[in-house]
């Protein structure tokens, strides 16, 4: 799947475009092949600018400047009149076009820097019309063999055959001129190279390849501090680990049973969410010793039931579990576990579910190996929203219940374990300042509060949000749509932008036209950006998100937008200057107020804006 710069089809791209766009990308053997679209040439060789449509660097053969006309008509007269389409006739041909486009890059490149090693060729692509056109303008003595590409190269059967085979054919031309090339080239750092001279990034704060790099780094040694925590567990055959969001807790939790499992013990790994259950199988692939399932995916494959589509929180923490137990304690039962591992614990923290793990680990979770993972006063976003019908007997009285009793969920967990150890993650939170404030002012929390994290004295001073507000849909529709490209252009690969909203009925899911083709289609698709609700992706994270639907029309958002300072995050003794951390990037797109509130929104954002 080429790197496609930007990642997204430039708005009103014709339909031709948007066929090539698509099969260059998707094509799973161009992988390392870096395709630029509407490359515009302001420093022409004939004109006052141009545009390359395609420019494609193939490792090994070359580079390949490609004209698309999306045309379903092409005349090439015998007066020596060009007409494609409805337009104009004119004596300059596509052939004459992308050729002029091609001896500009060529020659800008070496301008710049040196003669290249490797062909630069050209060809024609009309992906509208069929394979008969080849053969018939390549009868014309002013076109070139071995340039024309037709709909018939768009199958991927034919795709990479037909692009590598211009390039050869490209090869062989300039060297029977007597231009010699190297063989092999160009190589990774030649594509590097020409992606450098004809697009090199222009940043005046910083390079974002640095902040890609400055962020591993941090993300490395957090990491490395955080897996000392896993001592605890040599120590204590049951353990709390606690923390806020992006303390490594998940990092914990699944080298815990890594080391469980290298005991020979018979692991569970569960949690609740599906994309952080995906997540933790793809991180986990070659552990075929560790079992990965979300809880309530072990109850339905352990009960037989299917879950109707009315399916309400009484039916998957009442009806279920109470199947699921049916199962699991009847005579002759053996439990499967001898050692369970929980992400987002607290997401858990239910009598029903507790009973259910409880019956599958040999000595329930009083005599068993456990690890709980989570935040267990702060994280609460699945919260039903009617209180859940009592369950059928033998199941226990839910989690609400007990905490009407005056239980917390992490006493309701802890109350069946035999003296669990505890601790905490406070040190390594790799959550910015600002972005942990944003987070805390999303959830009405101060949760952040005596969690440090450290800071690198060479970042630039630069918060990493960017607040844009909008009138209407169409508005907003724009300002994603902007803030993709802007993304795109900075570097950034599509699935490492996450696309949040507060609600299922999204921006995201609303989007057309470019947004739309840059948005992944399901699951798991690596072609584009993932997007979502907050709640189903719960517990992962990325590099840089953007979060939409933030209009006031869902209760509490509007405290998103009221900023407070708070010196506290600051560790004692460290200087409370303007510093700021952008290993992670995010944008939001908030609904403007009317006009007599506009200034106060103005004076509550200041602190997040970039």
């Amino acid at each position: 799947m080429a790197r496609m710069i930007p990642g997204m089809l430039r708005p009103g791209s014709p339909p031709g475009e948007h066929r090539v766009f698509e099969a260059l990308r998707d094509h799973p053997a161009t992988g390392d092949w870096v395709v630029f679209h509407g490359l515009r040439i302001r420093h022409h060789a004939s004109q006052v600018e141009g545009e390359a449509d395609f420019v494609v660097l193939v490792p090994g053969e070359g580079m390949l400047v490609v004209e698309v006309k999306s045309h379903d008509r092409i005349v090439a007269g015998d007066d020596g009149l060009w007409r494609l389409g409805s337009q104009e006739p004119t004596t300059r041909s596509p052939y004459d076009q992308v050729w002029e486009n091609s001896r500009s890059i060529r020659m800008w490149i070496e301008r710049k820097a040196y003669v290249p090693v490797y062909p630069i060729w050209q060809a024609v692509w009309f992906p509208m019309v069929g394979g008969e056109v080849k053969q018939r303008l390549e009868q014309r003595i002013d076109v070139p063999e071995q340039s024309t590409l037709t709909r018939a190269d768009l199958d991927p059967s034919r795709l990479v055959q037909s692009i590598i085979g211009s390039l050869r054919h490209g090869r062989s031309e300039l060297d029977r001129r007597q231009v010699r090339f190297i063989d092999g080239r160009p190589d990774a750092q030649d594509v590097d190279e020409a992606r450098g001279l004809l697009m090199p990034p222009a940043d005046w704060g910083y390079e974002m390849a640095d902040v890609r790099a400055r962020r591993q780094k941090s993300l490395q040694a957090a990491t490395e501090r955080q897996e000392e925590a896993l001592r605890y567990f040599t120590t204590y055959e049951q353990l709390i680990v606690e923390g806020p969001a992006g303390t490594g807790k998940t990092n914990v939790a699944m080298r815990a049973a890594q080391q469980a499992a290298n005991r020979d013990e018979t692991v569970l790994l569960t949690c609740f969410n599906r994309r952080l259950e995906a997540d933790l199988r793809h991180r986990l692939r070659d552990r075929g010793d560790i079992t990965v399932e979300r809880v309530h995916r072990l109850m339905l494959a352990l009960s037989g039931l299917t879950p109707p589509e009315d399916a309400d929180d009484a039916w998957w923490n009442g009806t279920l579990p109470a199947a699921t137990l049916a199962v699991t304690r009847a005579p002759g039962f053996t439990p499967p576990y001898s050692c369970l591992v929980a992400d987002e614990a607290q997401d858990l923290a239910r009598e029903t579910t507790l009973d259910v793990l409880d019956s599958l680990l040999v000595g329930g979770l009083a005599g068993a190996r456990v690890v709980l993972a989570g935040d267990f006063a702060r994280q609460d976003i699945y919260r039903p929203s009617t209180p859940l019908a009592a369950p059928p007997p033998p199941v226990a009285p839910l989690v609400e219940e007990a905490a009407a009793a005056g239980r917390s969920r992490l006493e309701t967990i802890t109350q069946r374990m035999t003296t669990p150890g505890t601790m905490t993650l406070a040190n390594n939170v790799r959550q910015s300042p600002d972005l942990a404030e944003l987070i805390e002012l999303m959830l009405h929390t101060e949760f952040y509060i005596s969690f440090d994290r450290d800071f690198d004295e060479e970042e630039p001073d630069e918060p990493p949000l960017r607040i844009h507000r909008y009138r209407d849909e169409t508005e907003q529709q724009a300002l994603l749509e902007q803030s993709l490209i802007a993304l795109w252009n900075d570097g950034w690969d599509p699935h490492e932008i996450l696309i949040l909203s507060p609600r299922r009925a999204s921006a995201a899911s609303r989007a057309q036209g470019a947004v739309a083709d840059a948005l992944a289609h399901r699951d798991g698709d690596a072609n584009g950006s993932p997007w979502g609700t907050v709640h189903a992706y719960k517990g992962l994270e990325s590099p840089v998100f953007v979060l939409t639907d933030v209009d006031g029309r869902t209760p509490g958002w509007e405290d998103l937008l009221i900023h407070r300072r708070h010196p506290r995050h600051r560790a004692p003794g460290r200087a409370h200057g303007p510093r700021r951390d952008r290993r992670a990037g995010a944008c939001a797109l908030t609904a403007e107020r009317s006009a007599s509130s506009k200034e106060a929104m103005r004076m509550r954002v200041v602190g997040l804006l970039t």
